[in-house]
């Protein structure tokens, strides 16, 4: 995962957060895409597919959560017994 100094815990960001992120560093991409700084971009685009992965992967975790309570799968936790 892409780590940058000034980049929040995103752990501990809600979705609403990372959102806001994410449309603030989209903006600021298009920004750089029109200045003659290619490191400033590379940085950006990082950072942005940084919070992207974040909220793909929670939305995606949530989907599976949400499709075994529809199943009534049980949670591996429940059928194993450590005694």
């Amino acid at each position: 995962m892409y780590f940058h100094p000034l980049q929040e815990e995103i752990d501990n960001m809600s979705d609403e957060d990372i959102s806001k992120r994410i449309k603030e560093l989209s903006r600021k991409v298009g920004i750089a895409r029109r200045g003659r700084n290619p490191e400033l971009l590379a940085n950006l685009q990082n950072a942005l597919a940084t919070y992207q992965n974040a909220i793909r992967l929670r939305r995606v975790e949530s989907w599976h959560e949400n499709r075994k309570k529809l199943r009534n799968e049980p949670d591996l936790g429940d059928l194993i017994n450590i005694e």
